[in-house]
């Protein structure tokens, strides 16, 4: 029998460096003879084509990379990810969310009528009335936005708001409401400890000035009411000609020399400074920083405060670093001028099984330092507020405002024992933010506060002679958002892929196919020579 084709050529000594040879991979049999001269066939040689050899090569290679993948190759690939994404650069999800609200807030607003403003003058217990709500839209942009080479980010922060008819209901902005005048209160405040408070009793007869005021809900948050004590200001204090400019240092800086009318929130829709100049961490250098607030107004402290609660410290309000942990949680308020501190509560799930942390206002959050040792650097002079009140006086040029969560919620009981109508209720009171912990974004936002006048009596000024010493609300209101439906789904699918363990089960299974792929193709390639062996060492005995 012809066995030439089984081997490979017409020679019985086939040349192993021959192009015959080596184009055919050196996958035939060779033979030789024997001392007997008779032909045999040498043992297979274990050459693998091309091709063979390129399914191992990359079968081990992906083998090792998968290895390398459950070793922490994947969840570096993650985080590389989740940098890219989170950091706030130009191109970066997170920065596009960050420079223009993707949805708008919601102010909700409630303004506190009195219903008996001639007895409350004569002395008697305010009688309070809650209206509302009165919303509107909230819109936040990013303005001037600059980059620095220390990861950091410079802004101002521009808000306005649109009147929501619709989720007012039957409120309108021209509802009538009767309230306090705090032009006066907050002028007989500027003077307590002044020996010319008599000039302030003059002026106030001179323009017939009112301790409360009837004025609309519009006029009352945006448009300002006009008052005949600023203009009488205007012209003879601030004036350097005026009659009374002697008086000047008691109003500068304050709300009664600075503006023309009163409005909880005037000049603030569409301004570029009111909330002032920010510096925040752009998380460039490491993600812990995310969001971290560095300067407010070129400083990293204020002056309304004394150390440590005067510092800026804490996330800018709008994104926290990842990983959150179940501590608590400080953010920058422009608002209330200062660091504020939320406690952990629970976790809490949203949006179609989103897990959220929920950090919660507590009667620690406005504490003063009788109960929580080291508050005490939130008293303004020698006296501390009450229990559940924030001394906003300096941060509100002035006035003797304070902040409290609305209706006195987790206050000092004295501080309902004032008023008459209010009603504490945790569910409807409290502020709390829930926060996605992998990724550092607000699933819900809810900030309720309330705004307070301390009202006192002057013995020497008729208008406030006889007012009961208390502290009364004006108004409340809650700043409310949350995730659409949409983002909430991007955020929950990139949790499972930060924190499954689907992924590493996916790799461990590509790791056994490639296992046993590069198993088989070895046997295969074996077999397969054996084979060839086998048979031509049959052939030739035959």
């Amino acid at each position: 029998m012809d066995v030439e084709p089984l081997l490979g050529g017409a020679s019985s000594t086939p040349d192993y460096g021959s192009n015959d040879n080596k184009r055919n991979g050196g996958s035939r049999n060779a033979t030789d003879e024997d001392d007997n001269g008779a032909t045999v066939v040498a043992s297979p040689k274990w050459y693998l084509s091309a091709c063979q050899i390129a399914v191992v090569v990359l079968a081990v290679l992906a083998t090792v990379l998968s290895v390398a993948m459950l070793a922490g190759g994947y969840k570096a690939i993650i985080n590389t990810a989740l940098h890219e994404q989170l950091v706030i650069k130009e191109g970066s999800k997170a920065y596009n969310m960050w420079k223009s609200t993707p949805v708008p807030l919601s102010l909700k607003l409630y303004v506190f009528n009195l219903t008996n403003p001639e007895d409350f003058q004569n002395g008697s217990k305010p009688v309070l009335q809650e209206v509302g709500p009165y919303v509107w839209r909230e819109y936040h942009k990013k303005q001037n936005v600059t980059f620095h080479p220390n990861d950091t980010v410079t802004y101002l922060q521009q808000r306005w708001w649109v009147w929501d008819q619709e989720a007012s209901g039957n409120c309108s902005q021209d509802d009538l409401i009767i309230t306090l005048n705090t032009i006066p209160v907050a002028a007989a405040y500027g003077m307590r400890n002044s020996l010319f408070q008599g000039a302030l009793e003059f002026a106030f007869k001179s323009v017939d000035e009112q301790l409360t005021v009837h004025t609309t809900a519009r006029k009352l948050v945006f448009d300002g009411v006009k008052d005949p004590l600023l203009d009488w200001v205007q012209e003879n204090v601030v004036n350097n000609k005026g009659k009374y400019h002697f008086l000047l240092p008691f109003f500068k800086g304050t709300a009664v020399a600075e503006f023309e009318k009163f409005a909880w929130f005037y000049k603030r829709n569409l301004s570029l400074t009111y909330d002032g100049e920010f510096n925040m961490m752009t998380g460039e250098d490491t993600l812990d920083n995310l969001g971290r607030i560095d300067k407010w107004n070129g400083r990293n402290s204020t002056s309304f405060y004394t150390p440590p609660c005067n510092e800026v410290t804490g996330s800018a309000g709008e994104l926290f670093s990842p990983h959150l942990s179940r501590k608590d949680l400080i953010f920058f308020s422009s608002d209330l001028c200062m660091s504020a501190k939320l406690f952990f509560k629970e976790e809490v799930k949203d949006y179609g099984g989103l897990a959220a942390y929920r950090y919660w206002g507590t009667n620690h959050t406005f504490a003063n330092g009788t109960t929580v040792p080291g508050n005490e650097c939130y008293c303004v002079g020698e006296t501390c507020a009450p229990m559940g009140l924030l001394n906003a006086e300096s941060c509100r040029m002035g006035a003797p405002a304070f902040v409290s969560f609305p209706h006195f919620y987790a206050a000092d009981p004295f501080l309902l024992e004032g008023v008459e109508g209010l009603a504490p209720d945790k569910k409807k009171h409290s502020l709390f933010l829930d926060i996605v912990p992998n990724l550092g974004v607000p699933a819900t936002v809810s900030i309720k506060l309330q705004i307070n006048i301390h009202v006192t009596p002057f013995k020497s000024i008729s208008l406030l002679e006889h007012v009961p010493d208390v502290y009364l609300p004006m108004l409340w209101f809650e700043v409310q958002g949350g995730m659409t439906p949409s983002i909430a789904s991007q955020m929950k699918m990139l949790v499972y892929f930060m924190t499954s363990s689907v992924p590493s089960v996916v790799v461990w299974s590509v790791i056994i196919c490639l296992a046993v792929l590069t198993v088989l193709v070895v046997v295969v390639v074996a077999w397969r020579r054996n084979s060839s062996y086998n048979l031509a060492t049959l052939l030739i005995n035959e």
